[in-house]
């Protein structure tokens, strides 16, 4: 998202104007607000923005920084967010949609130049990287936050523990039948998934170029399904996958936000 990459742009250089361990301590601030997923991005941003002019201003008349925050600084921080709006249903739509909708595109595509059967091993590699790409904001701002050790190492053991149980799963089942499902079915995921998007794009118009593009990914999906098995099947599947990878990481601007 440009806009929101050119506010984080801007208040990052702005960091660099306050100097020894007070940059240290508001990178530190920074990413945790940051870190909040539940608050608008673009108001985290601007919170930031004041939250810099107001430190650069007060190291430049000789204070510290550390002086704005007492002695806790995350309840000084968590006071600044219960201040700021909740995150918007379209915005955590263009985060996380495309990671739902790749979730089924990488499985069911492949399904295309094949006798219409999934596998653990092709269901499994998507829920592996998909839990994976949306957990990786959890690491942000731990420095910062005071959670204790325990429920640090719980959330990770969970997290190794999912990983470690594809594979095994997938290890057990190798070389087995794959569970069956008939092209009807996959065809009726298609036109679903199709039909949800253009919903989507109708109900949210600030970010409608996002369904509209993965309605064009099911379309495409539909017409393969359509498609007896061949070498056009085949490169279907293939380029089904490829715009579904690369649509993962696409997430147009809205048409309106907060004042820039």
């Amino acid at each position: 998202m440009k806009k929101l990459n050119q506010l984080r742009a801007a208040n990052d250089q702005q960091l660099k104007k306050i100097h020894g361990t007070d940059y240290s301590y508001t990178e530190s601030v920074i990413i945790y607000l940051r870190s909040k997923l539940s608050k608008d991005p673009y108001a985290i941003e601007e919170a930031i923005s004041d939250l810099l002019a107001t430190l650069i201003d007060a190291q430049q008349s000789g204070h510290r920084v550390a002086i704005f925050f007492s002695d806790d600084p995350q309840k000084a921080a968590d006071h600044i967010l219960k201040e700021l709006p909740r995150v918007p249903v379209w915005y955590l739509l263009n985060q996380y949609w495309p990671v739902l909708m790749f979730l089924f595109a990488a499985s069911i595509f492949p399904t295309i130049s094949q006798k219409s059967q999934l596998s653990l091993v092709s269901v499994g590699g998507p829920i592996l990287f998909a839990v994976a790409f949306v957990n990786i904001p959890f690491a942000r701002g731990l420095s910062f936050n005071k959670l204790s050790r325990k429920t640090v190492y719980s959330a990770m053991l969970g997290f190794a523990m999912v990983i470690i149980a594809l594979l095994i799963l997938s290890y057990l089942v190798a070389g087995r039948t794959p569970f069956s499902v008939s092209r009807s079915t996959l065809l009726l995921f298609c036109v679903s998934f199709l039909v949800l998007n253009l919903i989507g794009a109708l109900g949210f118009r600030k970010i409608a170029y996002l369904f509209l593009a993965w309605a064009c990914v099911w379309l495409l999906a539909f017409i393969g399904m359509l498609l007896t098995t061949s070498a056009l099947t085949v490169g279907i599947a293939i380029t089904g996958v490829l715009v579904a990878t690369l649509l993962l990481f696409y997430h147009p601007e809205p048409k309106s936000q907060l004042p820039v």
